[in-house]
């Protein structure tokens, strides 16, 4: 059983995958507390994971939260995968997805300030996104390697309750390093989920 605090159907409003409609499962609980999350992960219905891939109704599935790797989620991607889904995490690193890479077209790591920015030496990820918040900055927080390794797939998204300033910030980091991407959250400009 998995702890859903909600599914729907949007574009995905983030990263390499902008603009696309998929489905999004937010599974429930964290294993960090940001002060600025803008999410509501808390429980709203005990699902199987073929009750929850009945309600995919998009090719691109995203499994988001909180963070999805608190659960044990080969179960969910192989009901997906079965039904020929698309299949994408977000994750904010702290846990392994080696176990799981197989089963996933595309991972988004997204460190957080909670863990210094730390990512799991088990985690594999296709790209990465980091809210720029004031603390982060990403001559000290991304490894030179990880730069290289990832270019053009870091995504620096700024905060959102202090836009202005943060995009600007956003902007300002990629401008002396151009290996880092400026990111939006597309879904709160079209104002839809």
């Amino acid at each position: 059983m998995y702890k859903v605090a909600e599914i729907f159907h949007s574009v995905q409003g983030e990263g390499s995958f902008l603009g696309c409609p998929a489905t999004f499962i937010r599974l429930s609980g964290c294993n960090l507390s940001c002060s600025w999350c803008d999410t509501d992960f808390s429980p709203k219905h005990d699902m199987t994971a073929k009750e929850i891939a009945d309600i995919a109704l998009c090719e691109k599935v995203v499994i988001t939260g909180g963070e999805p790797t608190i659960y044990d989620l080969e179960p969910l991607l192989l009901e997906l995968k079965n039904r020929g889904k698309v299949t994408m995490l977000e994750t904010n690193g702290t846990n392994p997805t080696d176990n799981i890479r197989g089963l996933l077209d595309w991972i988004v790591c997204s460190p957080k300030p909670q863990n210094n920015w730390g990512i799991n030496p088990g985690c594999m990820f296709d790209e990465l996104k980091f809210v720029v918040d004031g603390q982060f900055n990403p001559k000290i927080h991304i490894k030179d390697e990880i730069k290289e390794m990832y270019k053009n797939r870091i995504w620096l998204q700024p905060e959102s309750s202090m836009f202005k300033i943060r995009s600007k910030e956003a902007y300002e980091f990629a401008m002396e390093d151009m290996r880092l991407r400026v990111g939006i959250q597309l879904h709160k400009i079209i104002d839809v989920r």
